[in-house]
């Protein structure tokens, strides 16, 4: 039942000593329950406390504190499964996947700057009937006050720990100053005296209204030992110590990150070691591009990608593709024109060939041929091109030719 206008909600906020009781005066003002996500972490920084619903899901998840890893990164994917309504004027998502109770959920945002979400959760038949104006008033008016706390705290977001609401900060670029970055790291765990990694999982795919168990984060958590997460926009960003980051896709912590990663059908990008967090922005670009430029690697072996795989095509996407061709062997680019008209693969073959050190049985495996097949192909390449693939600087180069035309055909 609705107990507050609008004029009432608006007086409640200029007299509230903290967010909590302009929470509970906008669950009056909409007679319905409410929660308050962190957009980052998923961590609850508000609920109403008078009006709750007989609701398990809704109940066990304020009193942990956080929504599932999962569905916080669904509701980053908003545009993916935001109401397709055409007579909406206010976009919200509504969810009744849960438990048949509907719940619908509006973006608290101030000056573009998404700060969380807000859950109206169905009490009685007045939600059904709200109106959707109320809705995005209320939303405004909590986005808001949010802000004001934040600032109030000095960080970026009420990320539930210091460590996420201080990677938050390193995501965005928020720092005035060094001196403002130092004041901050030395509210954390981070050490100025240890070398991390970024790592940057995309989850422009991902789906899941999952409110249970919170599987996809504890699986996550399990792979390191002091992981600290935070999601913005459409991806999940884990800094990791150096040292976390060993062994292979067939054994230690990044054959568990490959099954993870596998498990849910997601990739990964890795950057390079950071001495420096002031610098973060560098490394964290440096994750997206591993992720994103994977696609261009002959049959990545994992679900992750390290930055150092990649920086050859890094270096070569920094050249304006009208350009490319006149740093390209004129063999090589021959031999992509003869694959063109005859429907061969040798541009492929001769890359995988380099990348595996020249090793016949290793390109096989990497293309999924017969070794015959790709010694057919060496041999074809040789006599057509009258190629020397012995002379390790000449082969050097064929390679770098072989990556920009991986770039051209993108």
């Amino acid at each position: 039942m609705r107990t507050l206008t609008s004029q009432q909600l608006t007086q409640a906020a200029l007299d509230s000593r903290d967010f909590s009781e302009v929470v509970e005066a906008a669950a009056r003002f909409l007679g319905n329950p409410l929660v308050i996500i962190a957009a980052a972490t998923g961590s609850i920084v508000g609920h109403s406390r008078e009006l709750t619903p007989p609701d398990d899901t809704w109940l066990a998840a304020v009193d942990r504190g956080y929504i599932t890893l999962e569905f916080v990164a669904t509701l980053a994917n908003w545009d993916h499964y935001k109401d397709r309504d055409p007579s909406r004027r206010y976009e919200c998502i509504t969810v009744t996947a849960i438990n048949g109770r509907p719940r619908r959920f509006y973006k608290l945002t101030v000056r573009g700057q998404l700060l969380g979400y807000l859950n109206i959760t169905r009490l009685d038949e007045s939600f059904d009937t709200l109106p959707e104006e109320d809705c995005h008033f209320a939303a405004q008016l909590l986005a808001t006050e949010l802000y004001l706390q934040y600032k109030a705290m000095d960080t970026g977001a009420a990320a539930g720990t210091a460590d996420a609401s201080f990677l938050l900060d390193l995501i965005r670029g928020t720092f005035r100053s060094r001196a403002h970055f130092v004041d901050r790291i030395a509210l954390s765990s981070f050490r100025t005296d240890r070398a991390y990694r970024v790592l940057s999982v995309e989850l422009e795919e991902f789906f899941s209204y999952n409110a249970g168990e919170d599987t996809f984060k504890r699986e996550l958590l399990a792979v390191f030992r002091r992981p600290v997460l935070a999601i913005d926009e459409h991806r999940l960003y884990l800094v990791v110590e150096e040292g976390e980051v060993t062994g292979s896709a067939a054994a230690g912590p990044m054959a568990e990150l490959d099954r993870v990663l596998k498990k849910w059908k997601l990739i990964c990008g890795i950057s390079d070691p950071i001495v420096d967090l002031y610098e973060f922005d560098r490394y964290r670009r440096q994750a997206l591009e591993a992720a994103g430029l994977r696609r261009y690697l002959l049959d990545p072996p994992a679900s992750y990608t390290f930055f150092d795989a990649v920086k050859s095509y890094s270096l070569l996407c920094r050249i304006p593709r009208e350009e490319l061709l006149h740093y390209c062997s004129q063999k090589v680019y021959s031999i992509f024109q003869y694959d063109q008209a005859e429907h061969t693969d040798y541009i492929a073959t001769l890359s995988a060939y380099l990348v595996a050190n020249r090793s016949v049985k290793a390109t096989a495996a990497s293309l999924h041929v017969h070794r015959n097949t790709v010694n057919y192909r060496l041999t074809r390449i040789r006599e057509l091109f009258d190629l020397d693939l012995e002379d390790l600087r000449y082969a050097h180069q064929v390679l770098l030719s072989c990556q920009m035309i991986r770039l051209l055909q993108s």
